[in-house]
């Protein structure tokens, strides 16, 4: 009889049960984040940390696989003992056939990617390519280029709030971020500063209600899953079709995007490092996000300070992190990387009188470009939220924690 210990009880392990051979057993499952210690089975629950003994394999069943593998051979899984159940390559692999069933394999990777491909690009495909005619009725919203989006934030020192779907999925009361749980209050906010006609804020969305040819296949069909017919519907009833909207990928200029030539993608960031150009610049960022730490990204400021906040739930500390910059922001560009509280920071530093950004995970992006990565990978010493929900970080070269210390000037703990 084979051991093994499953990785993730969710949605994926709802896929990988009905494949999975009869005369196997499930030693363990792996939920880095459970607070039970046994499932509704009687099946233990542990880290991954505490895997260990006699056992065949590790089936990864989250669909995000990658990070999960990579993380797994570094705490000393071997390799050859990792089934990524929603990796293709291994549902072609007859070794597995001892464990699972390769044909219910097969088929249940083809089910999905029904759902999940074929069904959301059918019902997608109206506002994809009749996205001109849409807007001029205005049944989908206008969202303007990053370019433009750059320009009318630089050109009038306007406040840049952005709305992701996660900050959508806030509103809507459901949880879509791992960094920050639902939260009413912070809902309220968001629901309120959406509605916003200050002529001092930019309110961006995401530019994902029509064409779609820019963005990566990967990135297209992520947009489709997501923006199911009730999820559409339950945008459209927030947002207003007689406004322009910024595009909240001011924030995303490299990997979503098709066309990755580093002339392209480097004339993007360099536009977008001009909202900092010879200015004062206080950071307000998560304990680990790093931001600009270790590249030349915030090169052309005058100077850069740093307000350090809870890397999870900073929206819990808000009234002390919106004391705490205000202190600050007067004379300075007030740079937020704090999730959905990065856009209520903005809204309220704009409505006092001072420049703030909204600028999301722009870092990482960067980082990614400076790579020439292909897929979402680790950047030592930070947060890379939509890699992999890092336990511990590296530590960062003598040189640029000197300079990096050196700019904190307050932290606030969870």
């Amino acid at each position: 009889m084979k051991k093994v210990y499953i990785f993730g009880r969710g949605v994926g392990y709802s896929y990988l049960k009905k494949c999975l051979k009869n005369d196997i057993e499930i030693k363990a499952f792996i939920d880095n984040y459970a607070q039970e210690q046994v499932d509704a089975d009687g099946i233990p629950i542990i880290n991954e940390q505490a895997i260990g003994g006699d056992y065949d394999y590790v089936i990864v069943s989250i669909m995000s696989f990658a990070p999960i593998r990579q993380e797994l051979i570094e705490g000393g899984v071997p390799a050859e003992k990792i089934i990524c159940f929603f990796d293709e390559k291994d549902a072609d692999n007859p070794v597995y056939e001892e464990v699972i069933d390769s044909s219910k394999w097969k088929a249940e990777l083809n089910w999905k990617y029904t759902q999940e491909v074929v069904k959301p690009t059918l019902y997608n495909l109206p506002y994809e390519t009749n996205t001109e005619s849409l807007l001029e009725k205005k049944e989908i919203p206008y969202v303007m280029t990053e370019e433009e989006t750059i320009e009318e934030v630089l050109g009038s020192k306007k406040n840049l709030v952005r709305y992701g779907d996660g900050e959508f999925e806030m509103m809507l009361g459901r949880l879509r971020l791992r960094y920050q749980n639902v939260d009413e209050k912070l809902a309220d906010r968001l629901r309120e500063i959406i509605k916003t006609d200050d002529s001092k804020i930019l309110i961006a969305i995401a530019d994902n209600y029509g064409n779609l040819s820019k963005y990566t296949d990967a990135a297209a069909n992520g947009i489709r899953q997501y923006l199911a017919p009730s999820v559409r519907a339950a945008h459209m009833e927030i947002l207003d079709v007689s406004k322009k909207y910024g595009n909240a990928y001011v924030s995303r200029p490299y990997f979503i995007y098709k066309d990755k030539n580093p002339e392209v993608i480097s004339k993007k960031f360099n536009l977008i490092k001009k909202l900092w150009q010879d200015q004062d610049v206080i950071i307000v960022e998560g304990s680990h996000t790093r931001f600009g730490v270790g590249n030349d990204l915030l090169k052309n400021a005058r100077s850069v300070k740093r307000i350090l906040v809870p890397d999870k739930d900073a929206f819990n500390k808000y009234d002390e992190i919106l004391t705490t910059a205000r202190k600050y922001a007067a004379n300075h560009l007030t740079i937020g990387i704090v999730g959905p509280t990065a856009a209520v920071l903005a809204y309220d530093l704009a409505r006092e009188g001072h420049w703030a950004l909204d600028i999301g995970q722009l870092d990482t992006e960067y980082e990614w470009f400076l790579r020439g990565a292909k897929e979402r990978c680790d950047v030592p010493y930070k947060t890379v939220s939509e890699y992999v929900d890092k336990k511990d970080y590296e530590e960062m070269p003598a040189d640029l924690w000197e300079k990096y210390s050196g700019e904190i000037i307050a932290k606030i703990e969870a």
